[in-house]
């Protein structure tokens, strides 16, 4: 009986002194002069990988940021368009085995959603349809650097990576702003899931930055979405069309992935596709 006493007053013991308890790890938390559990500070994350590609693998990137810019010219919605679909912004999915397995276009027009992002129309529809949980070691390109709404998302999907045809020089380096390490000066840890984020190699982002710069320095009040609906912007989306129809690849190991990807974009649709949709993306 003696003993049943003693066991129980060590059970009591141990629930009054909560973050003492054995049972719980000394580095997860400790305890406050109040007696309240505290969280104990961790060493922060690294934060993405850098990204250092082949020449091969900066082809293959190039190819499928051609086929995202393609992509957004199948649709383009030009100055004055009626009932629009959304800005001429889009985005293609791969998977880890380099294969183009979705595509999406900004829609937030035709659903009055100011969510309706490609990256996130192309995120949500593909893990619909395939039941994927994450995206850990999938890649997506997209024509525009990604949003924070769109970066967040990506970051919380594992995405690997993401490669951008345009930089934004408002709503751009939302990735690069989630890897920021603030601790030393009392700030945040890096978000965890670092995802890398560059921006595509090709000429043709180079010559859309270029395009946009000087249009961007010579408004007061410059706007992105309404610049993409310019001729300017739509003679330069079409230049990438037709760079990816003509393309000669220098690595023979991308030619499977530049005819699927050529062949990709015949099966998109030219108008707006409501989601669900398992057209090119499944």
């Amino acid at each position: 009986m003696r003993l049943s006493r003693m066991l129980g007053v060590f059970v009591v013991l141990a629930l009054l002194t909560g973050c003492k308890t054995t049972s719980m790890p000394a580095a997860a938390a400790t305890e406050s002069a109040s007696g309240t559990c505290v969280f104990t500070s961790k060493p922060c994350d690294s934060g993405s990988p850098a990204y250092n590609p082949t020449a091969q693998q900066v082809e293959l990137d190039n190819i499928y940021t051609l086929l995202a810019y393609a992509v957004v010219y199948k649709n383009w919605q030009a100055q004055g368009t009626t009932n629009p679909r959304g800005y001429n912004i889009g985005s293609v999915l791969v998977d880890p085995q380099n294969n183009v397995v979705c595509w999406a276009v900004n829609s937030v027009d035709v659903t009055s959603n100011g969510t309706q992002h490609g990256e996130v129309r192309l995120m949500t529809n593909y893990q619909s349809n395939t039941k994927t949980f994450n995206l850990k070691g999938y890649a997506v390109y997209t024509s525009l650097e990604p949003c924070a709404m769109c970066s967040g998302m990506m970051t919380m999907q594992a995405l690997y990576k993401t490669i951008f045809g345009q930089r934004d020089p408002d709503f751009g380096d939302a990735i690069q702003r989630l890897e920021l390490n603030s601790k030393a000066s009392g700030g945040y840890c890096p978000y965890p899931r670092g995802v890398i984020s560059v921006e595509s190699q090709t000429p043709t982002a180079a010559a859309i930055d270029q395009a946009y710069c000087q249009y961007y320095n010579s408004t007061s009040t410059p706007s992105l979405t309404q610049w993409l609906t310019t001729p300017e912007a739509q003679a330069l989306y079409a230049a990438a069309n037709n760079q990816l129809a003509q393309y000669q690849v220098q690595y023979s190991a991308n030619q499977p992935f530049l005819t699927a990807a050529q062949q990709f974009l015949t099966g998109v649709p030219s108008v707006y596709t409501p989601i669900p949709y398992t057209t090119n993306c499944n």
